[in-house]
C-alpha cells in the first residue's frame, strides 16, 4: 500500500464527514436489507475507512445523489495500478496552434495521446499532426514538423506547454485534479448521476481570469465557462470517456471529447524525437527591452520589422524561431498605428493592439502579446 501513499494523502478528508439523521436512516435501512448491521454501526460512529464509506454511499445514493467526492475517490483508487494508456481526443482547434488553444468555430482536430507510467516516472506523447510534444519525466520536447523547428524545455513547463491537455496525461490525474478542485471549492458545481452501467460526473465551471477585456474569453478551456463530463464504469470505476463543452451565449458547444481509452497497450517509442528537427534550447532566452512601457516596447519591436533590425529583435525573440516563423512575412513591413495595452484571461501577458502594413500591401490588425522577463525586459510571446 506504500505505493499509493501520495494518493491516500490526497484522498484524506480535509474535514469531518458528518451525515444527517435522514441520511443515516437511509444508510441503515439499505444495509439492514443486506444483513450488514455491523458495517452500519461502524460507519455511523466514524469507525471505517473512506473507501468503505464510498462503497456504502454507492449502494444508497446512486443514482439519487452520490457524493462527487466519494465517486472521485473510488475512481482514482481504481486507476492506481494502470501503467500504459492510449487515448484518442478530439479538440476544436488548429493543427499548428499550441495545445492550450481552442476555438468554438473550428473543426475537431484528432490528438493521439500515449502514456507510460511506471516507477513514478511518467512518459507521454501528444501528436496532432502539425504539432507534437513528448515528455520523459525530466525534459519536454515540442516541435512543428512542417517548420522542422522544435523547443527543448524543462519538465516544469508541462502545464504551460499543454494547458488543459496536461490534465489528460493520465485519467487518474484528471480525477485527482477534479477532486482537489472540489475539496478546495474552486472547481465549480459538481453533480453525479447513474445511467445504466455508467456513473456520470458533471462539473460546471466558470471562466478563470480577468475578462474586463474579453479578448481571451473562450480561447482555452480554463478561460471559458465550461461543462466537463466524465463517464466512469460503475463496476470497475475506470474512466471510459470524457467531454468538455464551452458555454457561448445560450449555446453549449462541445470543444473536447475523449473518443477512446485503451488500457495496457505498451509502446516503446513514446519519447522518440522526430528526425530532421532543430531543437532550440530555451534555458537562456532573450533579455528583453527594458525601461519602456508596453506601448513603447511594441512600437520599438514592430518598427524593427521594417529593416529587420536584429539588434532589437534578438532581444525579444529567439533568432532560431523568428528567422523561421516571422522573417519572411514581416520583413519590410510598416507600422501604421499602436493602441492602448490591456490584459485578458489568466496569464501574465500584456496585449497591445497594432495595425501593420506588410510588404505586399496587406494590412494586418492584431494584438502583440508581451511578457516581462524576471529581469524586467519585454519579450514577444505571441500575436504575430
Amino acid at each position: 500500500m506504500d505505493d499509493y501513499k501520495e494518493i491516500k494523502e490526497l484522498l484524506k478528508p480535509r474535514r469531518d464527514i458528518k451525515a444527517s439523521d435522514e441520511l443515516r436512516l437511509k444508510v441503515i435501512r439499505a444495509v439492514e436489507q443486506k444483513n450488514k448491521k455491523r458495517m452500519v454501526r461502524n460507519w455511523v460512529f466514524g469507525g471505517i475507512s473512506l473507501s468503505a464509506v464510498a462503497a456504502v454511499l454507492l449502494l444508497v445514493l446512486v443514482p439519487s445523489g452520490m457524493s462527487a467526492k466519494e465517486i472521485l475517490a473510488e475512481a482514482i483508487n481504481a486507476l492506481g495500478g494502470t501503467d500504459d494508456i492510449e487515448m484518442t481526443v478530439e479538440v476544436r482547434t488548429l493543427p499548428v496552434e499550441n495545445f492550450r488553444y481552442i476555438d468554438v468555430n473550428e473543426d475537431f482536430v484528432t490528438h493521439h495521446i500515449y502514456i507510460a507510467d511506471s516507477d513514478s516516472l511518467l512518459r507521454w506523447r501528444i501528436d496532432k499532426g502539425e504539432r507534437v510534444a513528448t515528455g520523459n519525466g525530466t525534459d519536454i520536447y515540442t516541435w512543428m514538423p512542417a517548420l522542422k523547428l522544435g523547443l527543448h524545455l524543462p519538465e516544469s513547463e508541462e502545464e504551460k506547454v499543454l494547458g488543459y491537455m496536461a490534465t489528460l496525461l493520465t485519467p487518474r490525474k484528471i480525477l485527482e485534479t477534479e477532486l482537489d478542485n472540489y475539496i478546495d471549492g474552486k472547481g465549480g458545481k459538481y453533480t453525479v448521476n447513474k445511467n445504466g452501467d455508467d456513473i456520470i460526473l458533471t462539473v460546471h465551471a466558470m471562466p478563470q481570469g480577468n475578462f474586463d477585456n474579453p479578448y481571451l474569453l473562450n480561447s482555452s478551456i480554463a478561460e471559458s465557462e465550461n461543462i466537463r463530463r466524465y463517464v466512469i464504469d460503475a463496476e470497475s470505476k475506470r474512466l471510459k470517456s470524457a467531454t468538455v463543452s464551452v458555454i457561448a451565449g445560450s449555446r453549449e458547444i462541445p470543444v473536447l471529447k475523449i473518443t477512446s481509452i485503451n488500457y495496457g497497450l505498451h509502446r516503446n517509442d513514446i519519447c522518440r524525437l522526430a528526425d530532421g528537427i532543430r531543437y532550440v534550447e530555451t534555458e537562456h532566452g532573450p533579455v528583453g527591452l527594458k525601461g519602456l512601457s508596453a506601448e513603447e516596447a511594441a512600437t520599438t519591436i514592430l518598427n524593427a520589422f521594417t529593416d529587420w533590425n536584429e539588434a532589437i529583435l534578438d532581444k525579444v525573440m529567439m533568432r532560431e524561431v523568428s528567422d523561421v516563423t516571422y522573417k519572411e512575412k514581416f520583413s519590410g513591413s510598416r507600422l501604421i498605428s499602436i493602441g492602448h495595452s490591456f490584459t485578458s484571461g489568466t496569464g501574465n501577458s500584456i496585449f497591445v493592439p497594432y495595425t501593420l502594413e506588410l510588404k505586399d500591401g496587406t494590412v494586418q490588425r492584431h494584438n502583440i502579446a508581451l511578457q516581462k522577463t524576471d529581469s524586467g525586459g519585454w519579450i514577444v510571446v505571441g500575436g504575430l
